[in-house]
């Protein structure tokens, strides 16, 4: 509850200040013992509720202030102060006497306390306000119904909305037989605004509990006229589709949806999709979504959903009803997925042959690569083998078998088919991608499995054969580890001297040999140019400390604002808290996005803030390279600072963590079972806890940042260097182990060196990303 109400509450500060400049200062110097105190009118009076929330405005400013251009310490301080006003707020909004009338003028500071009521669940409460003292505000017919339904019956929610207009309510048999549109209702007095909306989703809803088919279909006909949101009209979509369905008109449901394809939601489509299934027309739902699916701006997770169920649907006789484009098309889909087992098996599902005989290779082509990515590498092996002794293969496709044999061996740890395949490849095709990525892969195999002279032997094979400028770069950086390896230093230095591709990456490890050499003048020189170059990069941010120059958050984007001296915002549309009260969190958040992405500043502003109190992050007009107050957010700070002191950990490194694990999605899950913000997997969060955990309970925002940080302790006491504890976050416990066994050193060496590129990429961005947040929020000045 604490975390929807903020920015409603820093406008009800708003309100109750008479003048701007004593409230903006008494806001700024607010302090924990304010919140504490009790107010200064009688604790169970109506006014000391009014004070309280009006104290959790002042607080959730200051706390804004802070969060926009604060240090970290005057944004804890502030997370405390506000922790301690909504506490003291929640604790009066049980048991306060409300009022039983109030003038007009009165009313406005009351409209968002009844509106936490009713977020709190205090219903009859809520009611006392909202049908007395509050009776005559008509913005607030839709929560009124929605209480009123809650205490009494949906009828009796009706009843309060005037709903249906025309009296004819409609049962379950009614309306049979047609989807036309119903007569138009001639009594709103407000037709698109926000509250007029969400009278229109409550009686949809409403009528829905109370059977009232041809009622709830009304208020859903109203919500597609052009005037309402795209969200709006797509929940009406889908709604009187499932409406048709579930009194048994599945045919005018299909009929419905049927009608505009190319605006149809995901959501929609899988409707579709299973209404068409169930009449047996399986080979046209799986080509809507295999369609579907296809689409560019389709996001992963939808694309999934689409995708394995129509791989679920197309094993039996429909895989030899698809047309091949849209059967390839399928393939594809469950690939990009990870769904490599699935495909497979609906490839063999697939009894009829290509008619033509460059199909057929395609085919065993998808086959073979499928194997790979189901990790079947035996099979792989075998596939890939038998595709090189095709006559009709082009040198390039004789290539990228070879690459993929090179893969499938070394998934089965067979260094010498590995090696073999590498340089066929690379030799088929040596001016190509695929030659070039054929010869650096081989040079980082021997890199991980011979001596370092074998290293240096492997690398500069592969050298002349690398064309692209940032691997080229990297093939100089790794001959120059492999030289210091074999503790030759000059080797090394000569490795990177004279002309050719020059990075960050580059110049840092020539500052490193230079430094390791005894040579401080010329380090620091080559660390400022790595610094210079990419500043945000590992080897930036490791050359910026090395060398000991200044933290400049700004570095690389001299145009970037790290802090916001004033931002003024104005609130988010009440309509927004509106639908989410009443049941519709998903409008709410369109509602917000709408507004943050599209509005004038100030109120995009206050759009942005009221979606970061609802978890979502770097949404809105902010630019992402140029703010970096939205571009790093101090996101769930409660709780991380929580995590912060009870495991003596980092914020930045949660916050780092939390970046690239889930992207600040409380929601998020992996396909592996990963779940929440720090991404835990149930085994290991039960194993944490010392009990079991439920799936569900790993979404749990305060639950999920406790355990990721008890897990992230118990990592930095065995392995200390926070490189190698993001490591074992990543690839697991055992894996690191086996590195710091074969170099006990955490170095800049042991990063560069770790097998797993995925991993190294991982540890490199979690590393750079906690001094990044160090820089936005550490080297400003409290307000």
């Amino acid at each position: 509850m604490r975390l929807r109400r903020f920015a409603w509450a820093v406008a009800l500060a708003a309100c109750l200040c008479v003048e701007s400049g004593p409230a903006e200062a008494e806001g700024a110097a607010f302090s924990l013992a304010e919140a504490e105190r009790a107010p200064s009118s009688t604790p169970k009076s109506p006014a000391a509720l009014l004070e309280a929330r009006s104290a959790l405005g002042r607080a959730r400013a200051s706390w804004l202030d802070a969060r926009w251009g604060g240090s970290f310490a005057g944004l804890r301080r502030a997370q405390a102060i506000l922790d301690a006003a909504s506490g003291r707020y929640d604790s009066l909004l049980h048991s306060v006497p409300l009022p039983r009338t109030l003038s007009a003028a009165q009313a406005a500071p009351w409209v968002p306390v009844a509106m936490d009521l009713a977020e709190a669940g205090e219903w009859a409460r809520a009611d006392r306000l909202l049908r007395g003292a509050l009776a005559s505000d008509r913005d607030l017919l839709a929560l009124r119904a929605h209480v009123v339904s809650r205490l009494e019956s949906p009828s009796a929610g009706l009843h309060v909305l005037g709903w249906p207009p025309d009296g004819r309510a409609g049962g379950a048999g009614s309306g049979r037989g047609t989807i036309s549109a119903p007569a138009r209702r001639t009594v709103s007095e407000r037709p698109g605004s926000g509250e007029e909306e969400a009278e229109r989703f409550v009686a949809a809803a409403l009528s829905d509990s109370a059977g009232l088919w041809r009622a709830g279909r009304a208020a859903r006909w109203e919500l597609l006229e052009p005037i309402r949101s795209a969200a709006a009209r797509a929940w009406a979509r889908i709604s009187i589709a499932r409406s048709l369905a579930v009194q048994g008109h599945r045919s005018l449901a299909r009929e419905f949806l049927a009608r505009e394809p190319s605006s149809r939601t995901t959501q929609e489509t899988l409707l579709f999709a299973d209404l068409t299934a169930s009449a047996r027309d399986t080979t046209r739902a799986v080509r809507a979504l295999v369609s579907a699916a296809g689409k560019l701006h389709v996001s992963t997770a939808d694309r999934f959903a689409l995708a394995k169920r129509a791989g679920g649907w197309s094993l039996g006789a429909t895989a030899d009803s698809l047309a091949e484009a849209d059967w390839l098309s399928l393939m594809h889909s469950l690939s990009d997925v990870g769904e490599a087992s699935l495909a497979l098996r609906l490839l063999d599902a697939r009894k009829g042959k290509p008619a033509e005989e460059r199909a057929a290779a395609e085919r065993e082509a998808l086959r073979a690569s499928l194997l790979l990515k189901a990790r079947r590498y035996e099979s792989a092996a075998h596939a890939y083998r038998s595709l090189l002794r095709h006559e009709g293969a082009t040198p390039r496709e004789r290539a990228d078998f070879a690459l993929g044999l090179a893969r499938a061996a070394r998934g089965l740890r067979d260094f010498a088919a590995t090696d073999s395949a590498f340089v066929l490849a690379a030799s088929l095709d040596s001016s190509g991608t695929t030659g070039e990525t054929a010869a650096w892969e081989r040079a980082r195999e021997w890199e991980d499995r011979k001596t370092a002279i074998d290293a240096v032997s492997a690398i500069r094979w592969a050298r002349p054969r690398i064309r692209t400028s940032a691997l080229a770069a990297a093939a100089r950086v790794h001959e120059a580890m492999a030289w210091i390896r074999a503790d030759s230093l000059a080797e090394a230095a000569g490795s990177l001297a004279g002309s050719g591709p020059e990075d960050a990456a580059v110049w840092f490890w020539r500052g490193w040999i230079a430094r390791t050499a005894g040579d401080s003048i010329r380090a620091r020189s080559s660390f400022r140019r790595a610094w210079e170059l990419d500043p945000w990069s590992y080897e930036g941010v490791r050359a910026r400390e090395l060398a000991g120059l200044k933290v400049e958050a700004t570095q690389g984007v001299p145009g970037a604002r790290v802090r916001h001296r004033t931002r003024p915002t104005t609130p988010p549309p009440r309509a927004a808290r509106m639908f989410e009260l009443v049941g519709f969190g998903d409008l709410a958040m369109e509602r917000l996005r709408s507004c943050a992405m599209g509005d004038p500043e100030p109120g995009a502003d206050g759009c942005i803030d009221a979606l970061e109190e609802r978890g979502v992050f770097r949404v809105g007009r902010g630019n992402l390279d140029l703010d970096l107050r939205f571009r790093f957010p101090p996101a769930f700070a409660g709780p991380v600072f929580e995590a912060e002191e009870r495991e003596s950990l980092s914020a930045p490194l949660i916050w780092s963590i939390m970046r690239r694990e889930s992207g600040y999605n409380a929601a998020a899950r992996s396909r592996a079972g990963a779940l929440g913000l720090l991404q835990l997997m149930v085994p290991t969060a039960s194993r944490l806890a010392g009990r079991a955990v439920p799936e569900d309970s790993l979404l749990d925002v305060r639950l999920n940042v406790r355990l990721g940080a008890m897990y992230l302790r118990r990592l930095a006491r065995e392995f200390g260097d926070f490189r190698a504890v993001a490591a074992a976050y990543n690839a697991g416990e055992e894996a690191v182990r086996r590195w710091v066994a074969a170099r006990p050193e955490i170095d800049d060496l042991w990063v560069e060196l770790i097998p797993y590129r995925e991993t190294r990429e991982y540890v490199k961005q979690i590393y750079a990303g906690m001094r990044r947040y160090e820089s936005v929020y550490e080297s400003a000045s409290d307000p």
